[in-house]
């Protein structure tokens, strides 16, 4: 492989390793799911060509994202969509969070054990996470679904977070 082709490879390997959070991180800015896609691929783009200018003794994740808020700031310029733009704090703050949650191959493993935890749940609480989660049900729904109150549904969705974190080991 030429030297070219492994620095791309290895361009194209954080960059997927980081796509996640660039992804939520361009959702926060763009607010449109659509866009946001396309602002990730335009950003997959812009870091190829950069790829060059990345000093590999700095953190990617700030210097991508830095890549990500050009390409979302112009793709909303273009589209004439109004840029409601987050403080550069606040937007490098939720990157940083975003980042904290791992790289691509640790959520695919974190998915993984929360579907194995929610299989472990009774099934009246599988039932409750399918109405909220999957099928997108607000509580009143629910409420109207299960003939249970709100205050009970509240109580049933903490313990059932409970259940689920400690079973896949996450802080609270």
């Amino acid at each position: 492989m030429t030297k070219s082709g492994e620095a791309e490879r290895e361009a194209f390997l954080k960059i997927l390793a980081h796509r996640t959070m660039l992804k939520a991180y361009l959702l926060a800015i763009v607010k449109d799911y659509h866009l946001a896609e396309d602002s990730l691929s335009d950003t997959t783009v812009e870091i190829l060509k950069s790829w060059s200018k990345f000093d590999p003794r700095l953190d990617f994740g700030p210097w991508a994202r830095g890549i990500a808020r050009r390409v979302a700031l112009s793709n909303l310029r273009k589209r004439n969509r109004k840029v409601l733009l987050l403080s550069e704090e606040v937007l490098e703050s939720l990157g940083s969070k975003m980042e904290d949650l791992g790289s691509e191959a640790e959520l695919e493993e974190r998915k993984s054990r929360l579907k194995t935890c929610i299989e472990k749940l009774p099934s009246e609480s599988r039932d409750l996470i399918k109405l909220r989660y999957f099928e997108g049900n607000h509580y009143s729904e629910i409420e109207n679904r299960t003939g249970r109150t709100r205050s009970a549904l509240y109580m049933a969705f903490s313990r059932i977070h409970k259940s689920l974190a400690d079973c896949i080991g996450v802080e609270r």
